[in-house]
């Protein structure tokens, strides 16, 4: 048994580590590799793109935690037709991102509905569903939206479903036996009303930068990547990271695989942006005080002024407001093996800058969960050198865990507020959502916005009405 390394190390098989349900790193890959996700896909998806995009981002996001692999059963085999999924079959789509096409599942495990399967079998059965800026899961067809959803309420439908199930598979009692979603237009709102639903979509974003290139920077580029641009070689997205890919990278991070390790994530990223024809361009260094988009006076040489911050640390969050940004949106998810569901999005301007926002914090004062002891102490006992082992075993544990499906919930909330702006919604300064009671939003109304006008471009098609 070896614990490798703080690179190697898987971050969702820490979740299990970190909270004492196993004994080691072997231990934890092998509960991990004992789920299995079923995905149950009616024969209206060729018309649906919200239901295209959570098809992939169930089999992207899901299979990253179910390592015992995403069985997708399909009604029909159509061609699709939106961002990632564009050009491919559901069958071809399924496989490029690493689920199997299965005839019959099993009566036994877990099983995401989308669009109307007949009778599909699963324990749970959770219906994904979407009605403009609104999506959730319910545990009844009967209960499911009526449709028409904007592509970022597929992706958060989709999100919420491996939520649910897998908190049900690591022990909790709640979800998978619950109705729940939320509106990305009215996130204080019941999603399930009428004036949750938004409106149609009319523009889209057409210039950021995506701060920081991890969990959130890639979820970010994921989400942004389904949107119907008619020409998306208008769209400007520039990259900022530093970091190469590791293996421990692929439990959480959307755009990477284990064939990526040691390319820098700017190049990975940028390239698969580039296959949608979407325009990029790239900084390779860590964001830091002198960071600052140029305004050239020239539409063509103009850098971005809008920010999607996703960062892992506080310190460079402190330093947001020293950019000339006309907009940030930035999110921060739990650390903890607890808190790994949590995530809080800030917006500004707003009343707070970042550096009342994002307070300093102080060192971590918890104590190492009992595996980590206990092979310090095996380790010790072996070498006879506590302390190599126990700065060795420190190292694995300070790596920060987490699952991909949570950055994926938060990067809907994210582009829906660039959204909502471009649409005159409702601006919110904070958001707050746990996945362990989703419900419970906390949305609180921007008091000082400020004002700005984001560059917009255009829809591929007219939108559903």
């Amino acid at each position: 048994m070896s614990w490798g390394t703080p690179d190697t190390i898987n971050r969702t098989a820490k979740i299990l580590l970190d909270s004492g349900k196993v004994k080691d790193p072997d231990e934890a890959r092998a509960f991990l590799e004992s789920l299995i996700l079923q995905i149950a896909v009616g024969a209206d998806i060729d018309h649906d793109p919200a239901a295209q995009a959570a098809l992939a981002t169930v089999v992207n996001a899901g299979r990253r935690a179910y390592l015992g692999g995403v069985h997708v059963q399909l009604a029909t085999d159509p061609t699709l037709a939106t961002g990632w999924t564009a050009g491919l079959t559901a069958s071809e789509m399924v496989t490029r991102y690493g689920g199997e096409i299965f005839e019959h599942l099993a009566d036994d495990r877990p099983t995401l509905a989308i669009g109307r399967p007949r009778e599909p079998v699963g324990k749970p059965v959770l219906y994904l569903t979407w009605r403009g800026w609104a999506g959730g899961v319910t545990q009844s067809a009967h209960d499911q939206l009526s449709g028409n959803g904007i592509v970022p309420a597929g992706i958060a439908a989709a999100a919420l479903g491996i939520s649910e199930t897998f908190q049900q598979k690591l022990g909790a009692v709640v979800p998978g036996r619950r109705d729940i979603g939320i509106s990305l237009w009215r996130p204080d709102l019941d999603w399930r009303t009428d004036d949750a639903i938004g409106p149609a979509l009319q523009y889209l974003p057409a210039a950021l930068w995506l701060l920081g290139l991890g969990h959130l920077g890639q979820a970010y580029a994921w989400t942004l990547g389904m949107l119907p641009y008619a020409t998306p070689s208008d769209v400007q997205l520039g990259l900022v990271d530093f970091d190469h890919i590791a293996e421990g990278n692929t439990a959480t991070q959307l755009l990477v695989d284990v064939q990526d390790r040691g390319h820098r994530k700017t190049r990975v990223v940028a390239a698969a942006l580039q296959r949608l024809g979407l325009t990029t361009r790239i900084v390779e260094r860590a964001y830091d005080q002198h960071f600052h988009p140029v305004a050239h006076g020239d539409p063509y040489r103009n850098e971005p002024t809008i920010a999607l911050g996703g960062f892992d640390d506080v310190e460079p969050r402190r330093l947001l407001g020293e950019a000339n940004f006309t907009r940030i949106i930035d999110a921060g998810l739990g650390a903890g093996h607890v808190e790994y569901l949590d995530m809080v999005l800030h917006t500004f301007p707003s009343p707070e800058d970042p550096t009342t926002a994002f307070r300093e914090q102080p060192p971590s004062s918890r104590r190492l969960a009992l595996p980590y002891e206990a092979e310090i102490a095996r380790q010790a006992e072996a070498s006879a050198n506590e302390n190599a082992a126990r700065c060795g075993i420190l190292d694995i544990a300070g790596i920060t865990v987490g699952a991909a499906f949570v950055g994926t919930f938060a990067s809907t909330l994210v582009v829906a507020d660039i959204l909502r702006v471009l649409h005159d919604g409702a601006d919110f300064s904070v958001i707050a959502v746990d996945l362990r009671n989703p419900s419970a939003i906390r949305a609180v109304p921007n008091s000082a916005p400020g004002l700005f006008i984001a560059p917009a471009s255009a829809l591929a098609a007219e939108p559903p009405q």
